[in-house]
């Protein structure tokens, strides 16, 4: 299909533009980019292509079509649907207007839609290592309904050698959101870190702040209960948050399918 594209980029990231477009069908896609087409972006960019490939979920963004080949502006690129609503990072200071913070709308809206898109893409050996606000956009301006985005540096089991990962965004992540376990770098890097990225998304999203950050020795002091900034938030709601951004992976949720339990068994008066 042929692309007209329209204006200048939506966004700029690390390695890569995103302009809005139209097909040759009239309707409007999202068009990334590589700027930059160095071996190890060019690596990242395919690595998106193929993940985004083997992710089939209403939670996900969908990939259309794709060119691996080629310098800007013929290629490398790849387009997606478009996702008209902004990101939650563009909504997030809404959520608290007035301090007013909609848990059950959060937790419905946000949270399990985000798990459920996880669970896939964890079940199929992928995971995403740079969930943020940003990463999370709304398909509408209506807001009823999230994607989980932007790939670039997600890992995949099945298709990834150790010295691939290594090269390729095998190391950090998004500083304030990243676990500490793939910040530096250590052995034990799985889903368990995309659940601490989650946790301090969540936990931005309860309090308008983000949980206080580690040091390079992997410490950090005492993190505040989401429940000092609202005060009608349940101790069972501020263990659930605490749990999932706790510094060491073996005391969080051990897996997405723990988290979604552990929020769907949430009283109703959270």
């Amino acid at each position: 299909m042929k692309y007209n594209v329209l204006g200048s980029a939506l966004d700029s990231g690390g390695f890569g533009r995103v302009y809005l477009v139209e097909g040759e069908d009239k309707r409007r896609y999202a068009m990334k980019e590589l700027k930059s087409p160095n071996v190890v972006n060019k690596k990242r960019f395919e690595r998106e292509i193929s993940i985004l490939r083997q992710l089939n979920h209403p939670n996900i963004v969908k990939i259309i079509e794709w060119n691996t080949e080629g310098n800007p502006p013929i290629g490398p690129w790849y387009t997606m649907e478009y996702l008209g609503g902004g990101s939650l990072r563009n909504h997030m200071g809404e959520i608290f207007r007035d301090s007013v913070f909609s848990r059950k709308w959060t937790i419905n809206t946000m949270m399990l839609p985000i798990c459920d898109a996880l669970q896939l893409a964890h079940n199929s050996g992928i995971y995403h290592r740079d969930l943020k606000p940003e990463n999370i956009m709304y398909t509408s301006l209506t807001r009823n309904q999230i994607k989980v985005t932007d790939w670039g540096l997600g890992k995949d089991l099945n298709r990834e050698s150790i010295a691939l990962t290594a090269v390729v965004g095998g190391v950090g992540g998004t500083p304030g959101y990243c676990a500490p376990e793939q910040w530096f770098a250590l052995d034990n890097v799985d889903s368990r870190a995309d659940v601490f990225s989650l946790g301090v998304i969540f936990y931005e999203m309860m309090t308008g702040h983000r949980p206080v950050s580690y040091d390079n020795s992997m410490r950090r002091p005492q993190v505040d209960s989401p429940s000092k900034y609202h005060s009608t938030i349940s101790p069972d709601l501020d263990d659930c948050v605490l749990k999932m951004i706790e510094l060491q992976p073996e005391s969080r949720h051990q897996s997405i399918s723990e988290l979604t339990n552990c929020l769907k068994s949430l009283p109703d008066r959270i």
